[in-house]
């Protein structure tokens, strides 16, 4: 039976070994090797793949006449840099298990992040709430930008908060973090980066200090050279494509203020599920701190950035989520702080609430495992058949053992008596780690199934005739068939705004489901989608 100690500043009970151990579990959940899937991860890998091939580094293309505008490149350069040097031959796999490093970077520096602030010993904290925030989860278990932009804005954070002890050294990292922040799809979080460079002068004297003027003003002309750099060395080399590049990017703020309250509602009910569960320790650090909150420089960062960025994404107009995930990092800095006086009773309600929850799903992803491996019961097998026809049940020792071995740590982590917040929280994310890890040994090759597009290309392949003066058309440039073909069969499409009229025979296009195609001159050859889209990818052909 858990208790719950009385004690307020009961000796930790968290063994560093163990935590580290449930840490690079959860960040290996990340890199278990599977096909690309969306939305992002078809780009990124053709994309890299196309600067490996055509040392097309400043313009990367998905086809010959296509460049990619969406981000900037130096998202890609991380991994084909690496992949160049090291020379891997599976470019999926090596992104993958360059992103792993760049979590463990994010992971690792929120760490330190909440040694320095004003709680004992709350680096530990901050990385359990960190991994246990489905947020986190949802950006680090996909291959993202998302996740490098969060590394940024760590180092954004670990930069001002070191800037008063070497601000040298903090210059420095905050160009590389401004750096990783401007790789968002538009340039609202890197606007918001900059004006609190400015504003928080302006909000207490701690920050008007010389070392932060050498530290911000340093960092500052840094990103400024490297940046500026960029982009006059794009507008040089193609000017209608820097043109292009430059409207994208600077496209962040919608003036129609009809958009501005259904952002918001959208902003409260994402938020409600995206940062569980952090927002509820906020709510009791804001309730247990009040004013004394300032006096925290770190917290005040936290809660200046974390306003922006709602106030940016309610002015940006859009229903994504994509417009507010950073604000991940100041969330969870404030929710560690006042962990150690959370009363007996909140601890002890969602303690078992997380028992509760996490036990049950891990009891589904049992039932599922054994549906898939003896086809009972029937039902579930065959709903698991129906979203991937293909998959073949192979047994595999080593994803068993390891769904054991997180289940012992689970079990070990939510039998210990006299627990606390801290002990609560590190339950919260052992729960998740078990959960996610449990799935992925258990059942990623199901569900790489399941989203995997490589039996939707192949089965297109003996219908294609992409050879000699032959080509392919689409309906649209840089659209997830462009990144497909590309990565899985190395076909380039032809992005053309009329291919009917235009000089290939052959078109291959994306449409709702349960659409039909009717194009004068054009017949549909073959067709195919993934149970789980409400799209299907056609290929056409001139009759």
């Amino acid at each position: 039976m858990l208790t719950y100690s009385p004690n307020k500043k009961p000796r930790r009970k968290d063994r560093p070994w163990l935590l580290f151990l449930m840490a690079l579990i959860w960040i290996a959940g990340v890199t278990f090797f599977h096909a690309p899937w969306e939305p992002y991860e078809p780009y990124v890998v053709a994309i890299v793949k196309s600067i490996i091939n055509t040392n097309s580094w400043l313009v990367p293309y998905l086809t010959p006449s296509a460049p990619y505008l969406e981000l900037q490149p130096f998202y890609f350069w991380l991994f084909a840099l690496i992949i160049k040097v090291f020379q891997f031959s599976d470019i999926a796999n090596a992104v993958r298990l360059i992103n792993a490093l760049i979590i463990f970077g994010v992971i690792a520096l929120m760490g330190q992040i909440g040694s320095g602030l004003s709680a004992f010993r709350n680096g530990r904290s901050v990385i359990m709430i960190l991994i246990s925030c489905v947020g986190f989860i949802n950006n680090a278990y996909q291959l993202s930008p998302n996740i490098v932009v969060l590394f940024g804005f760590s180092l954004y954070f670990y930069a001002l908060q070191k800037s008063a002890q070497m601000p040298g050294i903090s210059a420095w990292l905050l160009s590389m973090g401004l750096i990783f922040i401007s790789l968002n799809f538009t340039a609202q979080f890197i606007v918001i980066a900059l004006l609190i460079l400015f504003i928080l002068p302006l909000l207490s004297k701690e920050w008007r200090t010389l070392e932060y003027l050498i530290c911000a003003g340093g960092g500052l002309a840094l990103f400024s050279l490297l940046f500026g750099s960029y982009a006059f060395q794009l507008n040089s080399v193609d000017h209608a494509f820097f043109l292009e590049w430059e409207g994208k990017y600077l496209s962040f703020i919608s003036f129609n203020l009809a958009d501005y309250g259904q952002s918001a509602w959208f902003l409260v009910e994402t938020l409600a599920w995206y940062l569980i569960p952090a927002w509820v320790l906020v709510i009791w650090t804001l309730y247990k701190r009040r004013s004394r909150i300032f006096q925290d420089k770190i917290l005040t960062l936290s809660l200046l950035s974390s306003g922006l960025l709602l106030l940016f994404a309610v002015l940006s107009g859009q229903h994504d989520e994509s417009v507010i995930f950073p604000i991940i990092i100041p969330f969870v800095l404030l929710a560690s702080v006042e962990i150690d006086s959370i009363k007996i009773t909140i601890v002890s309600l969602l303690n078992w609430f997380c028992i509760f929850t996490f036990g049950l799903a891990g009891a589904f992803i049992a039932t599922l495992y054994i549906a898939l491996n003896f086809g009972r019961p029937h039902e579930l097998f065959i709903k698991a058949k129906y979203y991937a026809p293909n998959y073949a049940f192979q047994f595999n020792a080593w994803q068993l053992a390891l769904a054991v071995l997180i289940t012992l740590i689970w079990l070990f982590m939510i039998t210990r008596k006299h627990i606390r917040g801290r002990e609560m929280v590190t339950n919260w994310a052992s729960g998740t780690t078990f959960v996610l890890v449990m799935f992925i040994s258990l059942c990623l090759p199901w569900f790489n199934a399941v989203l995997s597009f490589k039996d939707v290309v192949g089965s297109s392949l003996p219908y294609l005739k992409n050879t000699g003066s032959n080509c392919i058309a689409t309906n649209q440039a840089n659209r997830v068939q462009n990144a497909l073909w590309y990565y899985y069969a190395d076909v380039s499409l032809d992005p053309e705004v009329n291919f009917a009229q235009g000089r290939c025979n052959q078109a291959l296009i994306s449409i709702g489901a349960h659409e039909k195609v009717s194009i004068p001159g054009w017949k549909e050859v073959w067709s195919n989608k993934r149970p789980v889209d409400f799209r299907r990818y056609v290929l056409l052909e001139r009759e």
